[in-house]
């Protein structure tokens, strides 16, 4: 459905007046909401024709997406006797009994292999939280096994991000690059294909962009660079294409609207400070009163006050370096705990910048690096945005995951205007993950 809405535009100027029309163009179409311009002799046309679809749920490829590849696929493309350029799952279904037979015992034997040393791409579970967080759902199709599938479910995936779907190679749908398995998510997810809303990610050009393609759905092809080239022809291109997962978040803030509290369309809220602490412990631990936490029981001191804070929050906050010292010496404190805005203690310390309190909580206190406000923000985005290289430094090397995304998909190295601080947090992740670049 297509609206045209005329008006007038008066312009003045020193001499008169010049009435220029203007015409609004808007097309209507499913998720999609933003516009382009075109200049025009009558004036300015504003075409929606061209407008960002909504982004409506993420499907991924398994082996070599979200796991590191552990498949030798040219060693077993030459043991089944098939060539490269041909799909082996087609070949060996093309092959006589005896034949097949033996092609399905190298696959399944390498298969089992491959599920004793599953490992975890670098940012696929930072990518499932951040699209958990923006409430987008996820599916998996994949052509490995559903053995497979249950052994990565149930050892490496987070089970707090399920999947929605799962579809293996032996799940009743043909495999990949048919496009079968997309328009059963597409169904299940009440989403009519095609549609650029519907997002297809993975590492093989002629199985995971062609299917992409082949349902009418964005897609994205990630190419890490470390697994064999794909020698079957394709003459799809992806949408997009990344060297890494964790870069997906703010490519998808840039190519599409996110729905949500958090999203692309809601600016950030600037929230007032915590009002004054109004609890006897949380006043003591804000002012540095050593004697009145001694006094306090465990109850009092976990307690939070009417912001939500607890007395450890508020001395954290305040550099009560003492009160800090005297509450991690009780057992049971609860160091973890998130008050006002969903912060820690851990997170208001990085923020501040009190490097002491940050190490004290981090080796006495062994509290959690990796806990966001309800904003989305970490300890180590905060430590980088506020520019304070020695707190970046200690959370880093306590433990702190620099793959860590904000609302915007930024993670800390991205989100700080220092370059020292950026190369240092670039460095650290390239040596956790063995990465050249």
């Amino acid at each position: 459905m297509h609206y045209r809405v005329g008006g007038y535009m008066n312009v003045a100027r020193k001499k008169g007046i010049c009435r220029t029309s203007c015409y609004l163009v808007a097309a209507f179409s499913s998720g999609v909401s933003s516009m382009s311009t075109t200049a025009t002799h009558t004036g300015v046309r504003v075409d929606t024709a061209m407008m960002k679809p909504t982004l409506r749920g993420v499907v991924f490829d398994m082996d070599g997406t979200l796991t590191v590849p552990n498949l030798g696929f040219e060693e077993m493309y030459r043991r089944c006797g098939v060539p490269l350029d041909q799909d082996i799952l087609q070949a060996v279904q093309e092959m006589d009994e005896a034949d097949a037979a033996r092609a399905h015992r190298v696959i399944e034997e390498m298969e089992h292999e491959g599920r004793q040393t599953l490992q975890l791409m670098p940012g696929a579970a930072e990518l499932g939280q951040w699209l958990t967080h923006h409430q987008l759902p996820m599916a998996l199709v994949t052509r490995n096994t559903n053995r497979t599938v249950e052994a990565f479910c149930s050892q490496l995936w987070p089970p707090h991000m399920p999947f929605s779907l799962t579809i293996s190679r032996d799940g009743g749908h043909t495999a990949k690059p048919d496009p079968a398995a997309l328009h059963h998510i597409a169904k299940h997810w009440s989403i009519d294909l095609p549609t650029k809303s519907l997002l297809m990610v993975g590492d093989s050009p002629s199985n995971d962009v062609v299917f992409g393609k082949a349902a009418g759905v964005s897609t994205v092809l990630l190419n890490t660079g470390s697994k064999y080239s794909d020698s079957r022809p394709s003459i799809e291109q992806a949408d997009m294409n990344i060297p890494y997962l964790w870069e997906l978040p703010r490519i998808l803030c840039r190519q599409f609207i996110v729905d949500g509290p958090l999203g692309t369309n809601q600016p950030l809220i600037k929230y007032p400070p915590p009002p004054p602490p109004t609890t006897k412990a949380c006043q003591a631990a804000r002012n540095g009163s050593v004697e009145i936490i001694q006094e306090c029981s465990p109850q009092m001191l976990n307690e939070p006050d009417e912001s939500g804070n607890t007395p450890l929050i508020w001395a954290a906050d305040a550099n009560q370096m003492k009160v800090v010292e005297a509450l991690l010496s009780i057992q049971d404190i609860d160091v973890d705990i998130q008050g006002y805005l969903g912060a820690t203690a851990l997170c208001r310390a990085s923020r501040r910048g009190h490097a002491e309190i940050l190490q004290l909580l981090l080796q006495k206190g062994k509290s959690n690096p990796d806990i966001s406000n309800i904003k989305m923000q970490y300890p180590l985005h905060f430590a980088a945005f506020k520019k304070h290289p020695q707190t970046v430094h200690i959370l880093l090397e306590n433990g702190a995951n620099p793959l860590v995304l904000d609302r915007k998909g930024r993670t800390p190295d991205q989100d700080t205007s220092d370059p020292k601080i950026r190369d240092m947090i670039i460095q650290f992740r390239n040596n956790k993950f063995n990465l050249t670049t």
